[in-house]
């Protein structure tokens, strides 16, 4: 950034070095011209007063080749005398501005190409008392001339503020710098920098203590997931040792032959229950850790959803359920349709009606309702069974979390289901809520967004 500052001021420099330099130069060029016109009329004044005196035949002793020539013009623009050329070789100069204007006025000027004398030049006349005109001409002094003649002098010069110009942009640049390069990015303080930085420099300061919060809460959540990761672990392991631990205490049974012939089915019936029971949390576990992997999201795609058909067609896959459970199970509703992955969204609907039947009582009830709420397309679940303990119902939806562990391992349970249902509405932008009192019932509400 130094160097950029260092070749922007050097730029500034010679931009208004060489402005300035220009603007001199026009205004000497103004003033020569000016000077040059005084001269000439001067001149001019004196040759025709002395001419009106004496004649003009003094005239012929000033050929000396001075580079002031002067003119004798007749009323009809004859040339009477020249002091540089013979005058009968020269053509009539009455149409000349200079000669018109001193016939007219009394006295003209001009500035013009000399087509006679090859060169630029200056010309004033002056009407004589015998009705003719003297005109004196000279190559005008140009501030292109005092260039040319100055050109030494003047590469020095612009040399010189080409190396002054450099040192001051290099100091400047320097000196502008060495406030920003002593900032401390981590720790920045506004006293001692320039009055228009300090809104950037209190901006950094917020968006230094934004990132320290920021990283403090990343910290924080990395610890909670951490924590989270190893109670997961431990539960795994906890849930899936038990069935384990049961299948081989009844196969040891078996194989030693401890076991009589009449106990060994009832001992395979249970090694045949433990091991579903074991199938069914191995595939909850990889439900839920597919869902929770942004990597490993389910391989079906978004499309449209009729979530009423969904929900007719978990009834049809828990009826028999619900039938043994002595439970009724009805679904009604509008046809509504989301934009979501069809088998997440029946597999949320299906937990959530099954915990309802399993969760129960005889003769109880499982009502399921569809129908659009504020812009948002709700799937109520409400039954009449046992309840959730209010200490319990912010907890529900964690991984393992049983509120009676006896009766859900009765009923099969693997206290997965509802975070598989939680994990399952993240993935469709949708929230849920729950109402319970215990021993009165539950309803459970899936809210999605619908399909435009």
């Amino acid at each position: 950034m130094r160097n950029e500052l260092t070749k922007r001021i050097f730029a500034a420099c010679m931009t208004v070095f060489l402005m300035s330099f220009a603007l001199i130069m026009f205004a000497m060029n103004n003033y020569l011209a000016r000077r040059n016109i005084g001269e000439l009329k001067d001149k001019c004044l004196y040759v025709a007063s002395v001419i009106n005196l004496n004649g003009w035949d003094f005239l012929h002793a000033t050929r000396d080749g001075s580079g002031t020539r002067t003119t004798v013009i007749s009323s009809d623009g004859t040339v009477l005398f020249d002091s540089m050329l013979k005058p009968e070789q020269m053509e009539n100069h009455l149409q000349r501005e200079e000669v018109q204007e001193a016939l007219q006025n009394g006295e003209g000027d001009s500035a013009r190409y000399s087509q006679s004398l090859l060169r630029e030049t200056a010309n004033y006349a002056i009407r004589l008392r015998d009705g003719n005109v003297v005109r004196v001409s000279m190559t005008p002094d140009t501030v292109f001339v005092l260039i040319y003649h100055m050109l030494n002098h003047i590469v020095i010069i612009i040399l010189l503020a080409l190396i002054i110009s450099f040192v001051l942009a290099s100091r400047f640049s320097h000196k502008i710098m060495k406030p920003i390069n002593q900032l401390d990015v981590e720790n920045p303080d506004d006293r001692d920098i320039y009055e228009e930085m300090k809104p950037f420099i209190r901006r950094l300061i917020s968006q230094n203590q934004q990132i320290h919060r920021q990283m403090e809460t990343l910290k924080e959540e990395h610890k909670n997931q951490d924590l989270i990761r190893r109670e997961f672990t431990a539960n795994v392991s906890h849930e899936l040792k038990t069935p384990l631990t049961s299948i081989s205490g009844f196969a040891e049974i078996i194989r030693d032959g401890i076991a009589q012939e009449k106990d060994i089915p009832h001992f395979a019936d249970n090694i045949y229950k433990e091991a579903q029971r074991l199938m069914t949390l191995v595939n909850d576990i990889l439900k839920l850790s597919r869902m929770e992997d942004i990597d490993q999201q389910p391989e079906e795609q978004h499309t449209r959803i009729n979530l009423l058909s969904v929900c007719e067609e978990v009834g049809k896959r828990l009826a028999i359920n619900a039938e043994q459970q002595q439970v009724t199970l009805t679904c009604e509703g509008e046809d509504i349709t989301i934009i979501g992955l069809p088998m997440t969204v029946e597999e949320i609907i299906y937990n959530v009606c099954d915990n309802a039947i399993k969760y129960n009582r005889p003769n109880g009830w499982v009502h399921v309702t569809v129908k659009k709420e504020e812009e948002m397309a709700v799937v109520r679940i409400k039954d009449n069974g046992i309840g959730i303990p209010f200490p319990d119902q912010e907890r529900i939806f964690e991984r393992f979390y049983r509120v009676n562990k006896s009766h859900s391992k009765e009923v099969g349970g693997t206290g997965l289901g509802l975070s598989i249902v939680k994990h399952g509405m993240m993935l469709h932008d949708g929230k849920i809520t729950l109402e319970s009192v215990p021993d009165k019932g539950t309803e459970i509400a899936l809210h999605f967004v619908p399909a435009l």
